[in-house]
């Protein structure tokens, strides 16, 4: 909690949240000197804030009675780019996971009754996997709606696009919604086929609730189910790659939704993966640590080899560079 705004912030949500606070309490939960919070304190005063404070060693604050400062109010919409942004940066480690639950915790806290069902439903029933800048564009009221009634347990009645164009009209138990790639997947029971299925978010026409109650397997994994899915679509590759390291090592590297890995013995892993694009892969094993070999597919080796030509293309470009201007004035 190192930014002064972040500190302002967190001494007003303690403000509120207690009757009165001494200034040693502050300083020890923002981790400062006391004297900084007398200086913060004047801050938020300065702003207009009603902080009351009793002098001495042991002096507290409060706010003065009756004084609230409203809470921050999202529509459906923004909550749902709100929370979902919590959650990708919890996936991707970008930030302490503590930051990431405080600041969740705060969110559901102010929100409407109407739209918290909406954020533990996001929370509960949407998984990632490996995630690309390209996303197919969907609704978010969509989102929502899906992930609600996986929460609930509640069928849906959805008018669907198959791959062929076919339009049909069926009735769901939705399992989850698992971001892959660029693309939202809902693992599903369908009642018109009497099985599960794995239908996309994209070609979902319209949807509507029922009052219909399912029962999940309780050994369901959504993820899972997506990666074994994809394997049987027409037009989906499935990728085989030897990683030169023990498997304990590649899953410290690698997300469990990303792919299916198994022991390959002598300290390798294979590691299969299912994909329509086998550009994102390559980009992907590039940047990683661990050296690799292609065992599957040609399309794969012809990306890596068009991403080495560009890499090694840009190097050219920097070594033939005339008169490099190194030591220019600023």
């Amino acid at each position: 909690m190192y930014n002064p705004a972040t500190r302002l912030l967190a001494i007003l949500e303690l403000l509120q949240s207690r009757t009165e606070i001494s200034g040693q309490e502050l300083a020890q939960a923002l981790e400062v000197e006391e004297r900084s919070i007398r200086r913060y304190i004047m801050m938020l005063r300065d702003m207009g804030i009603p902080i009351e404070g009793e002098r001495g060693r042991h002096g507290s604050y409060s706010l003065r009675p009756g004084f609230r400062i409203p809470p921050l109010m999202f529509n459906a919409d923004e909550l749902t780019a709100v929370m979902m942004g919590l959650m990708l940066m919890r996936e991707l480690g970008t930030t302490p996971r503590l930051a990431v639950a405080s600041a969740t915790a705060k969110i559901e806290r102010v929100i409407p009754s109407e739209l918290r069902q909406s954020a533990e439903a996001l929370q509960t029933s949407l998984r990632w996997g490996h995630v690309q800048l390209d996303t197919y564009a969907v609704s978010s009221e969509w989102i929502t709606t899906f992930t609600i009634a996986a929460h609930a347990k509640h069928s849906l009645n959805m008018t669907y696009v198959s791959a062929d164009g076919t339009l049909t009209e069926r009735t769901i138990d939705p399992y989850g919604l698992v971001l892959h790639a660029r693309t939202w997947y809902i693992p599903a029971y369908c009642h018109l086929r009497a099985d599960l299925r794995l239908f996309r978010l994209d070609r979902v026409r319209s949807v509507s609730p029922t009052d219909h109650q399912f029962s999940q397997p309780a050994d369901f994994d959504p993820s899972r189910f997506v990666l074994n899915a994809l394997a049987q679509l027409p037009g989906i590759y499935t990728f085989e790659i030897i990683l030169h390291a023990a498997l304990s090592t590649v899953e410290t590297y690698l997300p469990s939704n990303l792919a299916l890995l198994e022991n390959a013995g002598d300290g390798t892993t294979l590691m299969r993966c299912y994909s329509d694009d086998p550009y994102w892969l390559a980009r992907y094993l590039v940047g990683q640590e661990i050296p690799f070999t292609v065992l599957a597919t040609d399309e794969l080796r012809t990306a890596l080899s068009v991403i080495a030509d560009e890499i090694l293309a840009g190097i050219t470009r920097i070594a033939k560079s005339p008169n490099p201007q190194t030591n220019q004035p600023c």
